[in-house]
């Protein structure tokens, strides 16, 4: 992370990429000394000591270098007060120079203000008050120490004209100097203020899914009873009803699905389990990625006998074994009976499904035949509470983007480019799987993306 908000709310730059920003600065202005110190000397012809002043800027360049092979040898071990001395290396190199060549007569004096705008904006109160204090009390020291230039020039302000002239060259250093690095700082403030918008809605999230989560438990243990006594119903029925071969077919449709039923709240169950015995960080069982995706699809097309899938693996399709995991198939379903539903709902039995595999990323991509994109309502699919159709809850969505995103996978919503309806492109790379680990608060997460849509 590059920058650091203080107890007053305040950005700060971390101590090592402080540092690195200086160090490049430092690369600017040794090389804008050395042009002006050989102008002044040779083209303007004012005599200025310039063994002592090129030994200066010699010095400075020496330690420049010894700063760069710090921050690549070791930057997390760098502290502001390091920092702090970097800057008083610069301060006491450009005190130096200024004591040669005219004092405060010379139009480069106010040159001090970068070191103070730069400690100011990016380090810590203390320290910026001390590089403040001490480039006023050197200026105020240069009032009397100083060595005056030769004749014709005693002074650099000697000529008031080539005075004039040194002001605007100052002024169009520091300004650039200053504009780089405040362009800089609202670049961070910016990316500090996508984070913090990101890190707020991903804690609003993760408060739904715990609540979601609670309520899934109880439910869990709540729809067992219920379950079996349909199941029951069910089996006599089929007994009591032979000669019926209609109703025969329906009871075991209805049968079909309660086994879905079940088989989903043994699975809870057994998360559950694994939660509460702290196992969930270690992954599940291994499993061939094809075998995994099977079982997806085979429990998709019970839970929608009157959808009429086109599934295709494209080849070469590379399988590897991963640790299987339960949250992410309940989120791939999401997806998937998200597409059902949106067929069904627009009088269509059609959903096509590709599956791709290169041995690094699997992508899944569900085009359905529903009525499309409707960019106003699924601007914030994923992200918020929001129903995309009218027999919803508005959670599916967000379910399985959060658990795609844990991962560090992404989901797109986009029209689809063979029916009137959406597309679903899923991307997960397989590498998290593998170990069955999760991106954690650290790591870059994704987010549902709305192809042509606006931010939500």
């Amino acid at each position: 992370m590059a920058g650091s908000t203080t107890a007053e709310g305040m950005l700060r730059f971390e101590p090592a990429r402080a540092a690195r920003i200086l160090a490049w600065m430092r690369v600017s202005a040794i090389t804008g000394k050395l042009i002006t110190i050989l102008f002044v000397h040779f083209v303007l012809g004012l005599s200025l000591p310039l063994g002592p002043m090129l030994l200066i800027v010699a010095g400075l360049a020496a330690w420049n270098g010894v700063v760069f092979i710090r921050l690549r040898s070791a930057p997390e071990q760098i502290t502001h007060y390091e920092v702090l001395f970097h800057l008083l290396i610069d301060v006491a190199a450009l005190t130096a120079l200024l004591g040669l060549a005219g004092g405060p007569s010379n139009p480069f004096v106010s040159l001090y203000l970068v070191p103070v705008a730069l400690a100011t904006v990016a380090m810590p109160t203390r320290q910026a008050t001390i590089i403040t204090v001490l480039c006023v009390l050197l200026y105020g020291m240069l009032l009397g120490l100083f060595l005056p230039m030769e004749e014709p020039h005693p002074v650099l302000g000697g000529d008031f004209n080539l005075h004039l002239i040194g002001m605007w060259v100052n002024f169009v250093i520091a300004a650039w100097m200053i504009t780089v690095f405040v362009r800089f700082m609202a670049s961070m403030l910016r990316r500090q203020d996508l984070r913090l918008s990101r890190a707020r809605e991903q804690t609003l999230r993760n408060e739904q899914i715990v609540a979601w989560g609670t309520a899934a438990a109880g439910a869990a243990h709540q729809l067992g009873t219920p379950l079996s006594t349909m199941a029951m119903v069910v089996d006599e029925l089929r007994r009591e009803r032979q000669d019926d071969e209609e109703l025969q077919q329906e009871l075991e449709l209805l049968r079909s699905q309660l086994a879905v039923c079940k088989e989903t709240m043994e699975d809870l169950k057994a998360d559950l389990r694994n939660i509460e015995a702290g196992s969930k960080e270690q992954g599940g069982r291994a499993v061939d990625l094809y075998d995994y995706i099977a079982r997806i699809l085979d429990t998709w097309r019970l839970m929608h006998p009157k959808i009429e899938p086109r599934i295709q693996y494209e080849e070469p399709f590379v399988d590897v074994e991963l640790r299987q995991d339960p949250t992410l198939m309940h989120a791939l379903l999401n997806l998937l009976n998200n597409a059902a539903e949106a067929s069904v709902e627009n009088r269509h039995t059609g959903v096509e499904v590709s599956v791709r595999s290169d041995g690094q990323t699997l992508v899944l991509t569900i085009d359905d035949q529903g009525t499309g994109l409707d960019s106003d309502r699924v601007r914030c699919a994923g992200r918020v509470i929001q129903t995309t159709k009218p027999s919803g809850m508005g959670i599916g969505l967000v379910l399985a983007n959060a658990t795609v995103d844990r991962f560090g996978g992404r989901v797109t919503l986009m029209d689809s480019p063979r029916s009137s309806g959406a597309r679903t492109h899923i991307e997960l790379p397989l590498d998290r799987l593998r170990s069955g680990g999760v991106y954690t608060s650290d790591d870059e997460y994704g987010e549902m993306a709305v192809e042509g849509g606006r931010p939500c």
